[in-house]
């Protein structure tokens, strides 16, 4: 046999054990079943080089509210490590570039979860920044513990009171907020797992 001939022979060989293996390895991982949450947010874990560490981000597309003011909903939080357990706690963040939002109107944002105002005054931060259209955005920024955000997620009705108009959340947006929420807090057979595996 020529040595063309054999070096063909070879590579044919490799690339049928290469598919081969291939297709067994993606037998072997099965697909993770379908999110149980029915939303259109857009949610991705990535490194936060900032914060040392991996962060979790929503960014919702459906604006909130129907009048001369939409917001925009967002959240984020770092995922916690194992083996420095620190109480878990989501940004919550209303973002509008509106004329009509007045997001810092008396400093004052309430959310109303099925008829019981909560105000998280202590938690809030307001910021303005320049958009790359020459508006400007304003941003709303609440800080939630677990519980806070557990209860958002449980709630059927969210409202928030923002510079004396009434935002309604929809299902779509209560939705994404319920798998991020359901992102932060993992089973603890998983935290176990990676402890072990962190160890090892």
């Amino acid at each position: 046999m020529r040595q063309t001939s054999r070096l063909l022979l070879s590579f044919v060989s490799l690339l049928a054990l290469l598919t081969a293996a291939a297709y067994a390895q993606k037998r072997m991982c099965p697909k993770p079943p379908p999110s149980p949450f029915k939303h259109d947010g857009q949610i991705v874990t990535s490194f936060d080089s900032r914060a040392g560490g991996m962060r979790t981000t929503l960014q919702h597309p459906r604006p909130l509210g129907g009048g001369a003011a939409s917001y925009y909903l967002a959240a984020t939080f770092m995922h916690q490590d194992p083996r420095r357990p620190a109480a878990p706690t989501l940004d919550l963040i209303l973002v509008s570039a509106s004329p009509a939002a007045n997001l810092r109107a008396g400093r004052q944002l309430v959310f109303v979860l099925d008829g019981q105002p909560r105000a998280f005054g202590q938690n809030v931060s307001y910021r303005s920044q320049p958009a790359a259209d020459g508006t400007t955005l304003e941003s709303a920024r609440i800080t939630l513990s677990y519980a806070d955000a557990s209860a958002f997620a449980r709630a059927r009705n969210v409202v928030a009171r923002v510079g004396g108009a009434e935002v309604e959340l929809t299902n779509n947006h209560l939705e994404a907020l319920r798998e991020m929420v359901s992102l932060m807090a993992p089973s603890p057979s998983r935290w176990q797992t990676d402890a072990l595996s962190s160890a090892k």
